[in-house]
């Protein structure tokens, strides 16, 4: 298998006014929830945080990477990473989005080979979502992109020999719709729709 990932979970959380991945999801934390899913695909595991230390006591077999480049957004926390990991590549994913199949990430990851970025084609809200495999190969176009301000995803991926999947496969992986997978936990109300629709379907299965 050999697969690398890492959960982000750095940001200032600002909407939300705590920090998401302590929040309580199932009988754990959001973080713990991820982990725990995503686990049984992949090797080794991250998480990006703010500071060393921030999730240490949630006792996960995770190496915690601390922020490099604070005020750089999920840009600085994918460049810190993939300067720390000891492979080549890893699949990132933001914490806020606790739905999203380990199935698709385990596509994308083994589809990754040769690629620096590899990724789904994302279009309208899902422009901004964080999903995809990045090789240390980015580490000069992330750096550059943060020094000259520049550091959107066109930016990035335009400098970068990427592979952008069309999401239509997702259907033929996962039973779990495309909105679903990529719902974001952005604040109070949607945090509260992801518990009742976990509730929901624990409580019909």
């Amino acid at each position: 298998m050999n697969r690398t990932l890492v959960i982000l979970c750095g940001g200032d959380s600002s909407r939300m006014g705590t920090k998401k991945a302590l929040l309580p999801f199932e009988d754990k934390t959001m973080v713990e929830y991820i982990y725990d899913k995503f686990s049984p695909f992949f090797d080794k595991i991250y998480l990006s945080v703010n500071e060393r230390g921030d999730l240490t006591h949630l006792g996960l077999d995770a190496q915690e990477i601390p922020d490099i480049y604070r005020n750089a957004g999920p840009v600085g926390a994918i460049l810190s990473c993939l300067t720390m990991i000891s492979g080549d590549r890893a699949f990132f994913m933001s914490v806020d989005t606790p739905f999203m199949d380990p199935r698709i990430a385990a596509y994308l990851y083994d589809h990754s080979y040769n690629y620096d970025i590899t990724s789904f084609k994302f279009d309208g809200e899902f422009l901004d979502t964080i999903c995809g495999v990045y090789h240390k190969r980015c580490i000069g176009p992330l750096f550059k992109g943060i020094v000259f301000k520049k550091a959107t995803k066109s930016y990035i991926q335009a400098r970068c020999y990427t592979n952008l999947v069309d999401t239509e496969v997702i259907d033929n992986i996962s039973t779990v719709s495309m909105e679903q997978q990529f719902y974001k936990v952005n604040d109070r109300n949607s945090y509260y729709y992801a518990v009742f629709s976990i509730l929901k379907h624990n409580f019909v299965c």
